[in-house]
């Protein structure tokens, strides 16, 4: 009789900013390191998911190398949102943006290039279904997996209003309905006081996404945005979390895996990541972390970029068991 629950390997990226990672002999040294932690193959996994900020300047040239990266991945399903960087994928934004282009001058084909851009990147997103590369929207969505998993997911590519980017909304006027029972939540900012912390010390998060994850309390929360912040840390909700504003109230206990800072010989670490291409976590029984579904949750801030838009964070592969999928899930349902 097979088991209720399923072991499922979840690769995680963002901010790559239109970068494929290495290949071939661009990744060693003259004394054969290997020189970043972004680099091809990247881990196989059971699901792919990139939280955003697939390019700098939206670029046509950007998407097609990113999609290219994306499709080569070695995942059966691959999960990507935007980012702010993303602004020709936010229709509302990017009519905005060549209205305001052709105000200030702009015209002749730099101007016709940028009426058509939108179109050609979405032929882009379009075609890279045909490798099960599925570009998402804001909501919940359900996953049937090819290792017999059902997936719970919930995505959004919306932070909260700074500078003239895309899928941005006014601070505090952003509800996000993560529901109860989700896998993983996966969104292109950060929580409020999670994995935040910027160059200056100032936390960029959201507080309405945190609200929602501490009602919801999903397994997993990704994210990226704030490329200073790579890490992540393992938290138990305290029992009467929900509804609390404050992180400091609404965990119990905080055990930190890995982030700028943690270390003695950050060097060395960064070599060892390097070597592995990526960081690995186990939430599975008998993994390196007790975990329960519920009760905890994995934060990641998974932006490969650092501050100085530099691939030199590595992608996170987590091991974590989700649901088996019933006789009637056999193929991809959205919500």
């Amino acid at each position: 009789m097979p088991t209720t629950s399923v072991r499922t390997r979840i690769l995680i990226i963002s901010d790559t900013h239109g970068r494929k990672p290495l290949e071939g002999d661009d990744q060693y040294d003259a004394s054969g390191n290997r020189v970043q932690t972004y680099s091809f193959p990247l881990p196989a996994a059971d699901v792919a998911i990139h939280c955003g900020d697939l390019t700098a300047r939206s670029t046509t040239a950007e998407y097609e190398s990113t999609f290219s990266m994306l499709r080569e991945l070695s995942a059966p399903l691959k999960l990507v949102i935007p980012g702010n960087h993303d602004r020709t994928l936010d229709p509302v934004h990017w009519s905005r943006f060549v209205q305001w282009k052709e105000q200030i001058g702009t015209k002749g084909p730099a101007l016709d290039e940028l009426r058509a851009r939108a179109d050609h990147v979405r032929a882009i997103v379009d075609a890279a279904a045909a490798d099960n590369v599925i570009f998402l929207g804001e909501g919940s969505h359900e996953f049937t997996l090819a290792n017999g998993a059902k997936l719970r997911t919930y995505a959004s590519p919306l932070t909260p209003e700074y500078g003239l980017w895309g899928f941005q909304y006014p601070p505090g006027s952003h509800r996000f309905d993560i529901p109860e029972g989700v896998d993983v939540a996966f969104t292109h900012g950060p929580p409020k006081d999670v994995l935040d912390a910027t160059v200056n010390q100032e936390t960029a998060g959201c507080p309405q996404l945190f609200d929602a994850i501490c009602r919801a309390r999903p397994k997993i929360h990704c994210f990226g945005h704030i490329h200073e912040a790579w890490g992540a840390k393992l938290v138990d909700w305290a029992p009467a979390a929900p509804g609390n504003r404050i992180a400091a109230e609404a965990f119990e206990k905080t055990q930190w895996i890995d982030g700028y800072g943690l270390v003695d010989n950050p060097e060395e670490r960064a070599q060892a990541l390097r070597e592995a291409k990526c960081r690995p976590v186990d939430l599975t029984p008998g993994g390196d972390l007790s975990f329960t579904a519920g009760q905890q949750t994995l934060f990641v801030n998974a932006a490969i970029m650092d501050v100085a838009y530099r691939p030199r964070n590595a992608p996170w592969l987590v091991d974590i068991d989700l649901p088996r999928a019933g006789n009637h899930d056999d193929g991809i349902t959205h919500l």
